[in-house]
């Protein structure tokens, strides 16, 4: 059959889009079964919805909607394909958690729930043949006016995977700086995380788990980038990239081992790292490492559930500073019922430690959430019905709804100075781009420019009054900022 895969647009202005990895790896395991897939990436391609229509003419659509903020482009692209006759399914993370939503709203056939390639795989085995979709498991659809599902599917071996291919993109496209690069590219070695944390959308979409690809196939996709694209540089995206010491001993070598010399960065676990473990991880390339600090205070690691040891954090912190590797914070403010006093506590922890970089986002509510289905109990929080209702539940970096006790406009004010403060960051740390973040954010207006469509120019604008609002918020509330001690 003829595939056509779709990454829907979205609004988001704040940083460049990345590499459509599930896409990517579904279009490669599903042309390796003899059908073939095309990528229309919406995030950077121009074209308009009906784009293919007549030029491939797919057999179906497979749409891919990242947030909320897709969810706009990924209706109007299902009415139009479906008013075409061609059938219409959804995946990814987000539509996994809200199936009777997506499939009420905008009119989908199918939701796959959970991984894709192997469900899609089978789905367009039983459209081709004419079989009941009823036997094929992670599937969500409408029969009847009522959503019905199929049996939940078991998460596959990441061994099952193919090694991707990456010719049905231009990977070029989706290059950002980053510490000491120029050509860096977002990539994949695992699936999942064991932690429990509360607001967090893994403990239901991943069960707690956490899965490792095999290290030949990581190596063997960054050695195909670097001879064709000209990678630098690459950003392991995954939720943990290591759960323990073993592993990690292993990944580093084989990136040592590849002798392909890149430098990359990671997500990884503040309290759970030694010094010589980060030492490792500099000697096989790593550069840069996000932590997720969430709070700074231990009632409320408690509380989320992710339990974060803050006087190891503090030791990893000053490591890295010593070795040489960047490191960025990241910690949520507006947690339901939290204080003046509470978020004051939380902003000193993470300037105490020091970040070359830190980010503050508002706190948001995620569907199937542990944190969600308790507020929904408690009868704090009315359960969204709609797409609507959802995308007035903002969060990041706008202000939904305020469930703790902090006043909205010093939210406002506190995340829109964090913004601020990795805008204007200028760290020179072993020859990194001193005003990486900057050129970043002027990179991506001109990218937009560049695209050359009426939806580039309104991301340009989008892109140009958000910067506004950064600014307006960071500066002209001097009181609020010396009221939790950034100024």
């Amino acid at each position: 059959m003829k595939v056509l895969l779709v990454n829907a647009a979205t609004d988001n202005v704040t940083q460049k889009p990345v590499i459509p990895l599930g896409l990517l790896s579904i279009a490669t395991c599903l042309a390796e079964h003899g059908h073939t897939v095309r990528i229309f990436d919406r995030t950077v391609e121009r074209g308009g919805r009906g784009k293919y229509l007549r030029s491939f003419a797919p057999d179906i659509v497979g749409i891919s909607a990242i947030t909320f903020g897709s969810f706009p482009d990924a209706m109007k692209l299902t009415a139009r394909w479906r008013k075409a006759g061609v059938p219409v399914v959804w995946g990814g993370q987000l539509p996994s958690l809200v199936p009777e939503i997506v499939l009420k709203d905008s009119g989908a056939d199918f939701v796959v729930i959970g991984d894709g390639e192997f469900a899609l795989l089978e789905l367009l085995d039983a459209l081709a043949s004419g079989n009941d979709v009823k036997d094929i498991a992670g599937l969500a659809y409408m029969s009847g006016g009522r959503v019905e599902f199929t049996r939940v599917r078991g998460q596959a071996p990441l061994d099952d995977f193919p090694v991707i291919d990456w010719s049905y993109v231009d990977p070029r496209k989706y290059f950002v700086r980053n510490v000491s690069c120029a050509r860096t590219l977002h990539v994949y070695s695992s699936k999942g995380c064991p932690g429990q944390c509360t607001y967090c959308y893994s403990p239901c979409f991943c069960k707690g788990t956490w899965r490792a690809r095999p290290l030949e196939h990581v190596v063997a996709e960054l050695r195909a980038l670097s001879e064709t694209a000209g990678i630098d540089g690459v950003y392991f995206a995954d939720d943990l990239i290591s759960p323990n010491r073993g592993y990690m001993e292993r990944f580093c070598a084989a990136l040592k081992n590849s002798g392909l010399g890149l430098l990359w960065g990671c997500n990884l676990r503040a309290d759970t790292c030694t010094r010589d473990e980060l030492q490792m991880m500099y000697d096989a390339g790593c550069r840069w490492i996000l932590f997720g600090i969430e709070s700074g205070t231990p009632e409320r690691q408690k509380m989320i559930k992710k339990n974060l040891n803050l006087a190891k954090t503090a030791d990893t912190f000053r490591w890295c500073a010593e070795i040489g590797i960047q490191t960025t914070a990241t910690f949520i403010v507006g947690y339901p019922g939290e204080t003046v006093e509470e978020m004051r506590a939380s902003i000193g922890y993470v300037l105490g430690l020091k970040p070359d970089i830190s980010a503050c986002g508002m706190f948001g509510l995620i569907p199937k959430s542990e944190l969600f289905e308790t507020l929904v109990s408690e009868g704090k929080v009315e359960p969204p019905q709609s797409f609507a209702d959802w995308n007035r539940l903002k969060w990041l970096d706008k202000l939904g709804k305020n469930l703790s006790q902090v006043p909205d406009i010093d939210l406002k004010v506190v995340v829109n100075r964090f913004f601020y403060g990795v805008i204007t960051s200028k760290s020179g740390k072993d020859g990194a781009d001193s005003r990486l973040w900057a050129k970043r954010l002027v990179g991506q207006a001109l990218s937009f420019l560049r695209m050359g469509n009426a939806r580039a120019v309104k991301l340009f604008f989008l892109s140009a009054a958000q910067f506004l609002q950064i600014v307006f918020y960071a500066l002209c509330y001097p009181k609020i900022l010396k009221k939790y001690g950034l100024r």
